[in-house]
């Protein structure tokens, strides 16, 4: 058996892709889109499957986010980045009135967890790094209900 393998490199033209230089008469140039990092395609502050990663604005200490629970009851998972502040205040407010919804836990950058908690949420910020934070139905008070909500997080 002869297995015969072949490569051809060809040298691609080079793009102009500054936006002053661009114009009408070069088609394939105006086609050219800018790549973007991995990190710039994380969409944040809304759930990407069951994932929200949250994002403060430049010199901001709030931030509010979209989320949705079904019926299943599989918790959202919201990354909170902390470089600077003390304390985490936050609230879950459901759309649908009859969804009982609550922070069940939060994932301490050290490994250790804590809660349940209510949907609302005090939390004092003993280090810097990523906490994670779930949301779920709360099952004590009744079957899980699917919702879309909001979250609002201060870092202070």
């Amino acid at each position: 058996m002869l297995l015969v393998v072949s490569s051809c490199k060809e040298k691609k033209p080079e793009v102009e892709t500054n936006p002053e230089t661009v114009n009408e008469s070069n088609p394939v140039i105006a086609d050219v889109v800018e790549n973007k990092s991995a990190t710039d395609s994380v969409p944040k502050n809304i759930q990407v499957d069951s994932v929200i990663q949250l994002d403060f604005a430049k010199d901001s200490s709030t931030v509010t986010a979209k989320g949705h629970l079904d019926k299943k009851g599989d918790p959202v998972i919201c990354y909170l980045p902390v470089k600077k502040g003390k304390h985490l205040t936050a609230s879950l407010i459901p759309e649908n009135s009859k969804a009982n919804i609550r922070f069940s836990k939060i994932h301490l950058p050290n490994g250790k967890t804590d809660g349940p908690f209510s949907p609302n949420l005090k939390y004092d910020l003993a280090q810097q790094g990523t906490y994670k934070i779930y949301i779920a139905p709360n099952r004590m008070a009744g079957d899980p209900v699917s919702t879309d909500f909001l979250l609002k997080v201060k870092v202070e």
